[in-house]
Formats: structure tokens, C-alpha cells, sequence
């Protein structure tokens, strides 16, 4: 069997990441894609873990936040549990969005979502991991006739 190392983390104290998890929820809650990128470094990525190519850099990420936003305008977080570790947070949370019914109307579609998230010493977010439970996401897109 081979040894599996850890990565080493930051060391953060934990009411920089709690401050920097406060901002971090707060620019998603205003659906501001700018103020998201600027919580992170310049060289930060993201992965939807579902599919699809990690994007990287700032500016890349404002425009795949900005991108979320203009697909879901009226998306909502919940939190479930949020996690502390040292130089991270874990996320349980569910996306609450509206979504047209195939049959008329619209339905507000629950999907349950885990982020795992690190960030530097200064609190900025250097990477960004979502995992999307993928049969709720797709009982919900087949709901709305949409394929992803």
C-alpha cells in the first residue's frame, strides 16, 4: 500500500477565517461576482467537481461567478454546517433556485452542495473545490427540461 501525504496548509487563525468565510458568504449572498473575486489571490481556481475545467486567475473568476449569476438570478444559499480547519472551511450548504416546470409554472429546485475551500494567511481564497449532489441536480434540470 503507498503512503498518502498530506498537503500542507496554511496556518490561519480561526477568527481570520471565520472573518474571511463572513465576507466570502456575504459577496455570494449579493450575487457580486467582483467582490467574490477579490476575496481571492491572483493565481486562485475553482472546480465545479462535476464536470467541466478548473478555472484560474481572478479575473477568469469573476467572469465564471458573473456567468452563475446571469444563469441563476434568483439563486439563494442555505447553510447546512460550516467546518473550521487550519487554512480552511468545509461547506455543507443547499442552492435553492427557481427553475421553469416542463409543465407551466416554476418550482424552486433544491440541490445539496459541499465546498471545500482554502485560503492564505491574509484570508483570501487560493482554491475553491464544489462538490453538487448530481442526482438532485438532475432530477431538477429533467424537472425543467434542461439537459445541464
Amino acid at each position: 500500500m503507498s503512503e498518502v501525504l498530506a498537503q500542507t496548509e496554511a496556518t490561519v487563525h480561526r477568527q481570520v477565517l471565520q472573518q474571511a468565510f463572513d465576507r466570502y458568504h456575504a459577496a455570494w449572498e449579493a450575487k457580486d461576482p467582483e467582490a467574490i473575486a477579490a476575496l481571492h489571490t491572483e493565481d486562485s481556481t475553482f472546480a465545479l467537481r462535476s464536470g467541466g475545467a478548473r478555472v484560474q486567475g481572478r479575473a477568469a473568476l469573476r467572469q465564471h461567478f458573473a456567468q452563475i449569476f446571469l444563469e441563476f438570478p434568483n439563486y439563494r444559499s442555505e447553510v447546512d454546517r460550516l467546518l473550521l480547519g487550519d487554512g480552511h472551511w468545509v461547506l455543507e450548504w443547499t442552492m435553492a433556485i427557481e427553475l421553469p416546470d416542463v409543465d407551466g409554472g416554476t418550482f424552486t429546485a433544491r440541490i445539496p452542495l459541499v465546498d471545500v475551500v482554502d485560503v492564505d494567511e491574509s484570508g483570501l481564497v487560493t482554491r475553491k473545490d464544489v462538490w453538487v449532489d448530481g442526482v438532485q441536480q438532475a432530477a431538477a434540470y429533467r424537472r425543467a427540461g434542461r439537459t445541464a
